[in-house]
């Protein structure tokens, strides 16, 4: 169950004018295809700060990845509804908001004016979007406490399918 209709697709993006040579130790861990039911791949990726943040050192709580870049219009009117879920679930609930090859500098600065405070990584090669299988964004992914994905979406999420699949991974939604 794809959860919707396919995202926009990349043809819009803004063509790079300069490529960031890939950290070797950051990107995908493994090969696998992201697969409902099984464990989702594994990755890692700096977060605006610098730190690297390994998805599977995040067990235990339910995960929401979501892809998303400055110029996607339905990433950003998804963005706000994202962070008052991130905000009403703060102990039970990790977001990624992994930012598809832009820089640090546009990522925060987006973030920063939008009153946004989500967890940020960046995905500058395209090496998580890539592992998992995306055509366009916004896409999302919800994986539940032991690892495994529960749910995808491809496309824009409205507040009520959000919810929806934040409780196909188990959180507890009121």
């Amino acid at each position: 169950d794809d959860g919707g209709a396919a995202g926009p697709t990349l043809a819009g993006a803004p063509t790079r004018t300069a490529t960031e040579p890939p950290e070797p130790d950051l990107g995908p861990i493994d090969g696998r295809a992201p697969l409902v039911g099984q464990p989702a791949p594994d990755f890692a990726l700096r977060d605006l700060d610098g730190a690297v943040v390994k998805l599977s050192d995040l067990r235990g709580k339910v995960v929401w990845i979501n892809f998303w870049a400055t110029w996607c219009r339905p990433c950003k009117k998804e963005l706000p509804d994202i962070q008052a879920l991130s905000d009403a679930y703060p102990d039970d609930l990790a977001v990624l908001a992994i930012n598809w090859q832009e820089s640090a500098d546009d990522a925060r600065a987006y973030f920063e004016d939008n009153g946004l405070t989500m967890r940020v990584l960046l995905d500058r090669n395209g090496g998580v979007f890539n592992q998992y299988r995306l055509q366009g964004l916004p896409d999302s992914f919800f994986i539940d406490r032991a690892g495994n994905l529960a749910a995808l979406q491809f496309g824009f999420l409205t507040e009520s399918k959000m919810r929806e699949r934040l409780a196909q991974a188990g959180l507890a939604i009121e």
